[in-house]
């Protein structure tokens, strides 16, 4: 009986554990691809460009910058940006506020589409100045791990080595060790309840 007491109170705290997991999981993944900064009394936020579709292979960095909510247009002449990740740095194109409201980043300096080399960790230098304020902050995100179809020319003298993924496998382990533990509790749970004891047969007389 102290056995099946010991293995239900045990049991109570495998969900949590396996849930906890789970959402540690999902703000780290989320965390990686947003970075929002204060400088001066500016306020930058960087952002990636939606995840690459396998037709297109799209992929780069976006930001806005605003000063009392307000957005701060024309940085196109007075801010560089430069991609740095996988030993290289990418001079990359700040073209005009798009109509999302952010200077999107997907192209180098010579124009060709950017490439993050299948994936993992990069940052975004921006450099220069916000209406005369100095400007040199880098920003590290986190590109997903995804297969390329038909990828653009790589950059010159960059490797034209993917990356590996082990990003993406640490993440699907961990996903998948939380389920395991999720579903282990359930089961332990429903085939060992605390049974009630016995009725004790009094003596004859």
């Amino acid at each position: 009986m102290f056995g099946v007491v010991r293995l239900g109170a045990a049991t109570r705290w495998l969900p949590s554990v396996a849930m906890g997991l789970l959402l540690a999981l999902g703000t780290t993944t989320v965390a990686e691809g947003h970075v929002n900064r204060q400088v001066g009394p500016y306020t930058i936020l960087v952002i990636l460009v939606e995840e690459p579709t396998f037709e297109d292979n799209h992929a780069g960095f976006q930001f806005w910058v605003r000063r009392d909510k307000q957005p701060i247009v024309g940085l196109e002449g007075s801010i560089r940006a430069e991609a740095i990740g996988h030993g290289q740095r990418v001079g990359l194109q700040v073209p005009a506020i798009g109509g999302t409201g952010f200077y999107v980043l997907d192209r180098t300096t010579d124009g060709a589409p950017f490439d993050p080399l299948g994936g993992g960790g990069w940052s975004l230098r921006l450099s220069g100045d916000i209406e005369g304020t100095p400007l040199d902050e880098q920003f590290a995100v986190t590109f997903p791990s995804y297969p390329r179809v038909g990828a653009p020319n790589p950059v010159a003298g960059a490797d034209s080595t993917l990356a590996p993924a082990a990003p993406s496998v640490g993440l699907l382990l961990l996903a998948g060790l939380g389920l395991a533990l999720l579903a282990a509790a359930v089961g332990a749970s429903r085939r060992f309840r605390l049974r009630p004891a016995p009725p004790t047969l009094e003596p004859r007389r």
